[in-house]
């Protein structure tokens, strides 16, 4: 019985920490590469020769940050990959892989259509971009102790449960933005109307769960806030009393892409060349928030609930059946309404670069880029600094070979872009894995961000001589 209510509150631990945010980024590792179509995405100032046209696959991105790896919670038994849970993964290895603070994050955006293109005004060349896109961030943060409760094995009869924080939000992006150029001075900025449909926040700051025959005790202060377009709901009167009510669990109607709240964004960037082999650039990405509708909460205040297990049956019951039990246990120990004020705003995670390229004297088609990045993700601040090797041999082929220092370790990281008359194809990632099972599951940190995609182009830019 332990065991079951094991799996309920860790379960409701875990699972909600699994909504949360890692910001949605461009690849890292394309900051310095010639004529990559999307260069304004990590920096408003940047340019590429030829204006472009982009559809659904035009550009696909997608990222996971973490400081532990998938190894860490599968493990090879008899042919097949079995979790963390299985009685014969061992306790003591199994905790020995994890941090005092273990953070996953997940980022992921698509493009659904983007168009460049250059125009003059008032006699100067300016680079115009236009694009619609699908956002989702994804971050949590999870302490050692839930993982501690959940494996068990112990005598334990009281778990700290405390400090696990994340939160998820989808959201539609319409940007409009212009670079314009002044001599050596290049400057760039873009506009963003953003159009939520999800969001999920959850901090729980403390937790105890404490056994005490067939029942446990589990005092809590946390917090899980909903808000979104895909909200319907009916209220009830609380468990707590008569004179309030609480969110009707099943009365709730969930549509993912309900419309749940409007925002906006802007984006900064510069780019200035010292001379012929040296440049430098900034930019700051996502300046801005989204106020979402139909905001409900779920909370604890300190009060103890008492939860029954000796009528939980994990034994026999099926998958469906225990994943209801635990659905109904929980109804009791945090309750959802809908609050006087309806709406709730969030800021977006800002993300900062900062870079400086130096061309080769010998070979002016190479150059050595430096980029450091910082993001607040709200949940996990994540910052890095990396080193790259960048060549265009040929006019249509250009590529990028990267390392970097970063909050999750070292990474290695490439990208190949192919600029052509009528077409531009790139494929590139942020994180190679090094260390592998037979699996192939990174052994250590579960890091990895691919980014690719295929465009049409149109013409040349104005610029008599080349510039990125």
């Amino acid at each position: 019985m332990k065991n079951s209510i094991r799996i309920i509150l860790a379960s409701f631990a875990f699972l909600t920490s699994v909504y949360s945010e890692c910001q949605a980024q461009d690849l890292q590792s394309a900051y310095f590469i010639d004529n990559y179509t999307y260069s304004y995405r990590l920096n408003p100032a940047f340019t590429t020769k030829k204006s472009f046209i982009g559809g659904p696959i035009s550009n696909v991105n997608a990222g996971t940050n973490s400081n532990v790896g998938l190894s860490t919670f599968f493990y090879p038994r008899d042919g097949k990959l079995a979790t963390f849970m299985h009685p014969s993964v061992d306790r003591e290895e199994f905790l020995g892989k994890l941090h005092q603070t273990n953070k996953i994050g997940v980022n992921l955006s698509y493009n659904i259509a983007s168009v460049g293109f250059w125009t003059k005004i008032k006699n100067r060349d300016v680079f115009q971009t236009f694009d619609i896109s699908l956002r989702n961030n994804t971050s949590q943060k999870i302490p050692y102790g839930l993982f501690d409760f959940l494996k068990g094995g112990g005598e334990e009869f009281v778990y700290d449960l405390s400090h696990v924080y994340g939160y998820t939000r989808t959201f539609m992006e319409f940007a409009g933005g212009a670079a314009v150029k002044f001599d050596k001075l290049t400057l760039g900025a873009r506009a963003k109307l953003l159009w939520g449909t999800n969001m999920i926040n959850m901090k729980v700051d403390h937790m105890i769960a404490e056994l005490d025959g067939f029942s446990w005790s589990v005092q809590s202060f946390g917090s899980i806030t909903g808000a979104g377009g895909g909200i319907r709901n009916k209220t009830k009167k609380g468990a707590l009393g008569e004179d309030y009510d609480v969110l009707d669990w099943d009365g709730i109607k969930w549509r993912p892409l309900g419309f749940g709240g409007v925002g906006g964004a802007i984006d900064l960037g510069v780019k200035y060349e010292i001379n012929d082999y040296i440049n430098v650039s900034a930019s700051v990405n996502d300046l801005g928030f989204i106020v979402w509708k139909n905001k409900v909460n779920a909370i604890n205040a300190g009060k103890t609930y008492i939860i029954q297990i000796d009528d939980i049956d994990s034994e026999e019951g099926s998958i469906l059946d225990v994943v209801n039990d635990v659905i109904d246990k929980f109804k009791s120990v945090y309750e959802f309404y809908p609050e006087k004020n309806n709406y709730s705003t969030q800021l977006l995670s800002i993300n900062a670069n900062l870079g400086a390229e130096f061309k080769m004297p010998f070979y002016r088609k190479m150059s050595v880029g430096i980029l450091a990045t910082t993001r607040n993700s709200h949940v996990n601040r994540y910052n890095e600094v990396r080193m790259s090797l960048n060549a265009a041999p040929l006019k249509w082929l250009s590529f990028s070979l990267s390392s970097a220092y970063t909050t999750f370790g070292w990474e290695v990281g490439g990208m190949v872009n192919v600029y052509a008359k009528k077409f531009s194809a790139y494929l590139g990632t942020d994180s190679y894995y090094f260390n592998m099972n037979s699996q192939f599951l990174p052994i250590h940190e579960a890091n990895a961000h691919v980014v690719f995609g295929v465009n049409y182009l149109l013409t040349r830019n104005p610029f008599k001589r080349h510039r990125r």
